[in-house]
């Protein structure tokens, strides 16, 4: 006998359903984050209405309560994570948070199960066909629908409309407190826009420039960006990273763009030499299919110069979409995880297997091939287990191992590049600090002032930061080393506290590499003047048209 469900015939009354349904959603909405206000309630009222279009009223409801509850909750890990919240972009990269599945709690279980309960149930129980569920269902894909205009226009022009009849409040530059102001579902909305490529547009950037200096001999250049690898100006949090040190390195600070996560960003800074900020999201995951197939780089401009360039991750190609970025940034040869070894079982891959192919490349280039390597490690990646502490124990045992990995590399690098003749410098460098808030906190490195307890006692940082703030978060190591010692004392102090893209201009400006661009970022980074200051720093750093021109191709 074939099973059946019916509702109760009150439930499909309208004197109680409407009330009914409005009620839930008001309850359900509030369940959520705990705040009422016209652009989350309009936004929840919307995603019912779309989903009203084709599943059941009542698990409408559930099915636009479920969503929203797990798009929160994933965009909380993120925050958690990154102090970044979830993008409008992130949600057409799964298969990139798939590689993070090690971030996944109970919560995002539940309301993903929920989700797709409600989906099922709502089509089982469908509705017959209405028209006049159509249109106010409709309403949401409209709006979603204009946000992937690639002109901006029809986006500035929904914004403009949701602001008026919404409330909403775009904070574009700061999407932490989009979020706040907004909800999760207003902010994925509104945070679209960070698809749309920057304008080109003329400028006077190139008119400042410290002059080309001279007699410089092309030396070999690897640059090492090391997964989460920190340790303080003090003593307050010491880490293995201070091994670098006897060993020949020269340590320095610098600033990173990002905190807990969002690699690529730094990577971005280190490869391009134009600030992260101006590129709202992810700009690797963004701009992946849009950047020009000869994007203007560091690694594009020694390539021009006769350098053999190359780009390594121990991770996946697909991982931030360097496969795809990597050639048009300028790199002649990449390799990834799936050419290296890997004990899948035994958790990140080791940075050692990547050292090794590094090495063999290395070996394998006529001696008089000058080389560019950029390699970009894993195995400290969070998230990182509590044991009687926030998870530092562990931070410090995998980064002890990754030290003990990079020193041997180093010194197999020293001696080959002795015995062809090769003058070299080595950089390594933290891409941002590991998401353990509570050990900053207790070690005196961040001040409390910067955080705030969110809704699951978890330490959170506040959605407006001073410019101090800024720098503070972002502070990271720098440590060089050179076969001439007073190269690397000089390139440590002139990038000490400086931000990130500073670094590709100096090291650009230690080949005969005659660069305008590079001169002129390395006249601002001397100056070091608007750097981390208040509001859009960067907009009176680089025009908008210079990333047009350096990176899309249009000029």
């Amino acid at each position: 006998m074939k099973w059946s469900f019916k509702l109760p015939p009150f439930m499909q009354q309208k004197w109680f359903a409407v009330p009914a349904i409005i009620l839930m959603l008001l309850l359900g909405r509030f369940a959520v984050d705990g705040q009422w206000n016209i652009p989350r309630i309009g936004f929840s009222a919307l995603l019912y209405l779309f989903f009203a279009m084709f599943l059941n009223r009542w698990a409408a409801v559930w099915a636009t309560l479920s969503l929203e509850a797990l798009l929160y909750n994933i965009s909380y890990v993120k925050n958690k994570a990154t102090g970044e919240p979830l993008l409008g972009r992130d949600l057409l990269e799964v298969g990139q948070g798939m590689a993070l599945t090690s971030y996944i709690n109970w919560d995002i279980i539940g309301y993903g199960v929920g989700t797709v309960a409600a989906i099922a149930l709502g089509l089982w129980l469908r509705p017959k066909f209405k028209a006049r569920r159509i249109a106010p269902g409709l309403i949401l894909c409209v709006i979603v629908g204009v946000q992937f205009d690639s002109t901006g226009l029809y986006a500035a022009q929904s914004q403009a409309v949701l602001s008026k009849t919404l409330s909403t409040n775009y904070v574009f530059y700061n999407f932490r407190e989009n979020v706040k102001q907004n909800g999760i579902l207003g902010h994925l909305i509104l945070s679209a826009e960070s698809m749309h490529l920057p304008k080109s547009g003329q400028h006077d950037f190139y008119t400042r420039q410290l002059p080309a200096p001279s007699g410089n001999t092309d030396p070999d250049i690897v640059v090492v960006m090391c997964e989460s690898c920190y340790t303080s100006r003090d003593e307050k949090m010491s880490t293995p990273m201070n091994r670098l040190s006897p060993a020949g390195f020269v340590a320095s600070r610098i600033i990173s763009p990002v905190y807990g996560g969002g690699t690529a960003d730094a990577e971005f800074e280190a490869l391009t030499g134009l600030s992260s900020l101006a590129l709202p999201g992810i700009d690797f995951q963004n701009f992946s299919d849009r950047y020009d197939e000869r994007s203007a780089t560091l690694v594009s401009e020694l390539k021009n110069h006769g350098y053999l360039t190359t780009g390594m991750h121990n991770y996946y190609g697909s991982f931030y979409k360097r496969a795809e970025v990597y050639p048009k940034f300028g790199f002649d040869r990449t390799r990834f995880v799936d050419k290296m070894k890997w004990n899948r079982k035994a958790g990140w891959p080791k940075d050692s297997a990547m050292y090794d192919e590094a090495l063999a490349q290395y070996r394998s280039t006529p001696p008089q091939q000058k080389q560019l390597m950029f390699l970009v490690t894993v195995s400290t990646h969070g998230p990182f287990i509590a044991n009687q502490d926030a998870g530092l124990s562990q931070y410090r045992a995998r980064l002890d191992l990754a030290v003990s990995d990079l020193l041997a590399f180093n010194t197999a690098l020293q001696q080959q590049a002795k015995a062809r003749g090769r003058e070299l410098i080595v950089v390594v460098f933290g891409d941002h600090k590991p998401a353990l808030n509570k050990e900053f906190v207790k070690s005196g490195i961040l001040p409390p002032t910067m955080f705030e307890v969110d809704h699951k006692g978890a330490l959170a940082f506040k959605n407006q930061l001073s410019p101090q703030d800024h720098r503070i978060r972002g502070d990271v190591p720098l440590y060089i080393a050179s076969s001439r010692a007073d190269q690397a004392d000089a390139l440590a102090s002139e990038l000490a506290d400086k931000p990130l893209f500073c670094l590709p201009a100096s090291l650009s400006r230690q080949t005969s590499s005659v660069s305008p661009f590079f001169n002129a970022v390395a006249e601002r980074c001397q100056r070091n003047e608007g750097f981390y200051s208040q509001g859009l720093w960067w907009r009176n750093i680089f025009p908008e048209g210079l990333y047009a021109e350096r990176l899309f191709g249009n000029s």
